[in-house]
């Protein structure tokens, strides 16, 4: 029997219409994208204003897959819960006035390895012994992680930093 067809993933939680805002919309796609060519698109991004506030991630060997959460809600999720009975689970919230800054993932054709950077400390590593490549994801100073980009299937495949 095939697999079900995993549809391209663009969502965001956008906020109320308020009228106009300078500081509203989208996020953009910024850097370089990291990891393999497998899986299908996926873009999962917070709209302007509202800032992640939570990160889920499953993990083992690999990045099977990630999950943010604004005030407003919980995002679709990148990649899957894992293929294996004992992938772990974890989850780490963004205190008061803290967003994300980058990541930093190890690589090959999956993301082997992820940790996450924010204005305040460091999350992570989440996932194996790492891959290949080594590389640190950083928004430009006075911007922030607004979500990811990439692709995915069962894990994560690749990812690209989504900014505003």
């Amino acid at each position: 029997m095939d697999e079900p067809v995993k549809k391209r993933v663009r969502s965001g939680n956008q906020p109320a219409a308020r009228g106009p805002e300078p500081a509203t919309g989208p996020a953009v796609e910024f850097g370089e994208e990291c990891g393999g060519e497998g899986g299908v698109p996926y873009e999962v991004f917070a709209y302007r204003p509202l800032g992640l506030s939570r990160v889920t991630i499953w993990h083992r060997e690999y990045v099977d897959g990630i999950q943010l959460e604004t005030a407003r809600g919980v995002l679709p999720r990148i990649g899957g819960m894992g293929k294996h009975r004992d992938v772990r689970q974890e989850s780490f919230e963004l205190g008061p006035g803290e967003f994300l800054t980058g990541i930093s993932v190890e690589c090959w054709k999956y993301i082997d390895r992820i940790t996450f950077h924010s204005n305040k400390r460091d999350y992570g590593p989440y996932g194996g012994s790492g891959g290949r490549v080594k590389k640190r994801l950083d928004a430009p100073s006075g911007r922030e992680v607004a979500g990811f980009k990439g692709r995915h299937w069962e894990i994560i495949d690749s990812i690209q930093l989504m900014i505003y």
